[in-house]
């Protein structure tokens, strides 16, 4: 990639929200209310995500026109809107790599249509006895 992936992660992952902000003011408050978990979720992974992202992560990530949508609607399917812990942010980066299904829900940049992605992640063997 031409730059740093995490670097252009984060802003890519700014713009989104900036998105988000915008279509959030133009809503009523009663469907901001019924919304707020979902606005709680996005506002987290604005957060939380910059300093979760591994390198491949990044690069996973960037293939999405809407980052931020796909971890945060991620999040919210396995966690509602309890608190982060680096473990469980580690586990649903992981795992979208891993199951790379997002593809198929989300919309893709362009660019990214034909390019193979990062190679999901290695499950470390276990010890036998």
């Amino acid at each position: 990639m031409p730059e740093d992936a995490k670097a252009a992660l984060e802003r890519k992952i700014k713009d989104c929200y900036a998105e988000y902000y915008e279509s959030w003011m133009q809503k009523q408050p009663i469907d901001l209310i019924e919304r707020a978990e979902e606005i709680a979720s996005v506002q987290r992974m604005l957060e939380e995500l910059p300093q979760a992202v591994t390198t491949e992560d990044a690069e996973y990530l960037l293939r999405f026109k809407n980052p931020l949508e796909v971890v945060a609607d991620r999040w919210l399917s396995m966690n509602g809107s309890g608190s982060i812990v680096d473990d469980e942010m580690s586990h649903l980066l992981w795992e979208l790599r891993d199951k790379q299904d997002a593809e198929q829900n989300y919309e893709m940049e362009p660019e990214y249509y034909d390019a193979p992605g990062p190679p999901a992640p290695q499950i470390a063997p276990q010890m036998t006895m």
